[in-house]
């Protein structure tokens, strides 16, 4: 009853003393669970020494490390091991001949202490590989043997690389309508192989070549710019473009392409006002060419040469033109490549063609007289018709006066019996005297004189029997009028 009273029955009772034994066994599962810390890719250069970096992790105390072991797997799946390291019998590696070993351990091994220090420096299982050639290229395990959590394991990728050199130059061609290399771009030894572009304005594409380099596992690339030369081509500039993961940026290798042509002619100096008894004048025969000209030639295409002209290189001088000179000059000119010419057609005058200058003031000034006529006719029209309208706003029969009655353009003659016979005579109203005195009569005096000055003057015969009225009509001094 006692024992029974000091454990009272209880549900939770068997499940509380497994409790602290779960957590102690998941703390020492953690402790124990370790990690191996490789790099997934190491880049060596062919012919260095490349370190393959390996660390354990967690670096605890409790794990105890027994051995480690590197295993190489190369290109054809073989996996071997390269290297060892045990804690009393210390490094191993596998080599050809004993002291002619290529890898070492960085850390590992170079302390020879206490147990504590040398499983510490086991902890760090980085292998050193002096001399890297192709065949060490692939796949690297590092494995841990630890206690008591076992083996554990990192692989890393050694990638072996070769930086090119290179170098661009052109290759000089002759003129041609075919397509063919015009310049060269070589990038030599690397690995893996260069990639290889032109940078050009030009109409032309790259060819690619590749081959094995001077040292095994290396390749040579080769791309040659080809085009259709042209004249046209020489001189101009394009770039080689190569990249490689060696490099920081590519590299730009700058080329002048050259290309050898024939002349290309040309006559300068003819101005179309080649005139009889005109001297000195010259004609020159303007050349491209690759390379220099080395012959001129000046002939014409009626055979016959002008006295007064005479050759000189490039020039032609003709210190007299005359009717010789009116034929067609040809320029022939010589290089290493061929030949080239160029014509001249030459129309000789009779006189001086009128430059610009001189036909501008003579246009001009016909233009100038032109209007003036115009505008004198215009104001001369202008100034009768104002004339006219003004006479007949004044006349008595005008719209612009008259009596009450009503009459016509002019007032009926008046029949009047004199001692003689009858006198016929009109009668006429007076006008307002001007400011100056002079009387409405004065001033049409001078109205008809301005206007006999427009008009053509009536025959004589006939100026001697009319009288002017007022009305601006004319009768007849020896009509009778009722």
């Amino acid at each position: 009853m006692a024992r029974a009273a000091a454990f009272p029955p209880s549900r939770s009772s068997p499940t509380l003393p497994l409790l602290p034994l779960l957590l102690l066994l998941l703390r020492e599962i953690g402790a124990q669970d370790v990690q191996v810390r490789v790099p997934p890719e190491v880049r060596g250069y062919l012919g260095g020494t490349v370190q393959l970096p390996c660390h354990l992790l967690p670096p605890g105390p409790e794990v105890r490390v027994s051995q480690v072991t590197w295993l190489h797997v190369d290109a054809a799946g073989t996996s071997k091991s390269v290297a060892a390291f045990h804690p009393s019998y210390g490094p191993s590696f596998r080599g050809p001949k004993p002291g002619e070993e290529r890898l070492s351990f960085v850390t590992a091994g170079q302390s020879t202490g206490t147990r504590q220090g040398t499983e510490i420096e086991l902890r760090d299982a980085t292998l050193a590989l002096r001399g890297l050639t192709v065949e060490d290229e692939g796949n690297y395990t590092c494995e841990f043997a630890t206690f008591p959590s076992g083996t554990s394991r990192g692989v890393t990728w050694l990638r072996a690389i070769a930086q090119p050199q290179n170098h661009a130059e052109t290759q000089e061609v002759t003129l041609s309508l075919e397509p063919m290399p015009v310049a060269r771009c070589v990038s030599e030894g690397g690995r893996p192989p260069a990639r290889i572009s032109w940078v050009s304005s030009l109409d032309g594409e790259g060819r690619q070549s590749q081959m094995s380099g001077p040292v095994p596992g290396t390749f040579t690339v080769t791309s040659r710019y080809t085009l259709v030369p042209l004249s046209r081509v020489d001189g101009v500039k394009v770039t080689c473009k190569v990249e490689h993961e060696s490099f920081e940026e590519p590299i730009l290798l700058p080329v002048t392409l050259s290309v050898r042509y024939p002349p290309e002619v040309s006559i300068s100096g003819y101005d179309d006002n080649w005139y009889l008894g005109r001297s000195e004048a010259t004609l020159s025969c303007d050349v491209r060419s690759k390379p220099e000209p080395t012959g001129y030639d000046w002939s014409t295409t009626a055979g016959v040469f002008p006295a007064s002209a005479v050759a000189q290189g490039p020039q032609l001088i003709i210190h007299s033109v005359d009717k010789l000179v009116n034929t067609t000059f040809i320029c022939t000119v010589t290089n290493a490549v061929g030949t080239g010419r160029a014509e001249q057609v030459v129309l000789v005058r009779d006189t001086p063609r009128a430059s610009p200058r001189d036909v501008g003031p003579v246009v001009w000034g016909a233009v100038g007289g032109t209007l003036l006529v115009l505008l004198l006719l215009a104001g001369g029209s202008l100034a009768f018709i104002l004339l006219r309208v003004r006479r007949r706003r004044k006349s008595p029969g005008g719209g612009g006066g008259g009596d009450s009655s009503g009459g016509g353009p002019y007032d009926p003659k008046t029949q009047v019996f004199g001692n003689g016979g009858p006198v016929f005579w009109t009668p006429t109203a007076p006008g307002p005297l001007k400011p100056e005195g002079k009387d409405e009569e004065d001033e049409e005096d001078e109205e008809e004189k301005a206007e006999e000055g427009l008009m053509l003057p009536p025959p004589k015969a006939l100026e001697d029997d009319m009288e002017s009225q007022l009305d601006g009509s004319l009768i007849s001094r020896r009509a009778i009028y009722v």
